[in-house]
């Protein structure tokens, strides 16, 4: 039930800076903010901070479900920026300072407070003749140690970067004469090993004794020269003769 009521309680926020940006616009014509409504604006931005500190994850994640809903874009992504800030910045101890501003049509309501482990500070502006929510944002502070460190260290990641990419390009360009050598052995190779010419040499001493089909051509061919019957030639032997 409690979660429940600091569920509405924010929402209710947000319904009444935007009335009460609407009741600014038609009181105030310049940038000089009436003193009622600029204790107003401070007490409801320490009170949203506040109330977003008191929540869980859980019901984080259902403020900004439901703002999503009404198509609020700074306003979700103010939620989102204090979540991710949250722990960074350490559970609230105290609001250091808050101002309201009017600037460019938008109320602003800058609020300073500390955490346990930095400082930090929220920016909540919305516009006055839309009523929507312009800004949204947190912001840790850190110290100039630790800015130096960050710049450090992206200083170091930057140049390692470049120095990596360098050094393996000058491997890549190391390996193209190795490439040239290559193709200088394949032509040799091609050259020291040439075509090999498949010649069918018979052998000079075959014996063609043994050879039935061409024993009978032979004897068929004599026995017509000769005018006799093929049964009555005997071959016994036949030989090449070289010329």
């Amino acid at each position: 039930m409690k979660r429940m009521k600091r569920f509405l309680y924010l929402c209710l926020f947000v319904i009444a800076m935007l009335t009460l940006g609407a009741c600014g616009k038609k009181s105030n014509s310049d940038t000089q903010i009436p003193d009622q409504l600029n204790e107003q604006l401070k007490q409801q931005g320490e009170g949203l901070l506040t109330q977003l500190y008191q929540m869980d994850e859980k019901q984080l994640a259902q403020v900004i479900d439901s703002a999503q809903k009404s198509d609020q874009a700074a306003f979700i992504e103010g939620l989102k920026n204090f979540e991710a800030s949250k722990e960074t910045v350490g559970a609230l101890k105290g609001i250091d300072d808050t101002k309201v501003t009017f600037s460019d049509g938008n109320y602003v309501v800058k609020i300073k407070y500390t955490g346990d482990k930095r400082k930090s500070e929220m920016t909540l502006g919305f516009d006055s003749k839309t009523n929507n929510v312009s800004v949204f944002s947190i912001t840790p502070k850190y110290s100039v140690a630790e800015n130096m460190e960050k710049a450090a260290l992206n200083t170091v990641l930057g140049m390692g970067t470049v120095f990596v990419i360098l050094i393996f390009i000058s491997f890549l360009i190391s390996l193209f004469k190795h490439i040239n050598t290559f193709e200088n052995k394949l032509k040799s190779k091609a050259i020291k090993e040439p075509v090999k010419e498949v010649v069918d040499v018979k052998t000079e001493g075959e014996n063609l004794c043994d050879d039935l089909e061409l024993v009978a051509v032979i004897t068929a061919a004599i026995a017509e020269f000769s005018g006799n019957d093929a049964s009555s030639l005997i071959v016994r032997s036949i030989k090449r003769v070289k010329r």
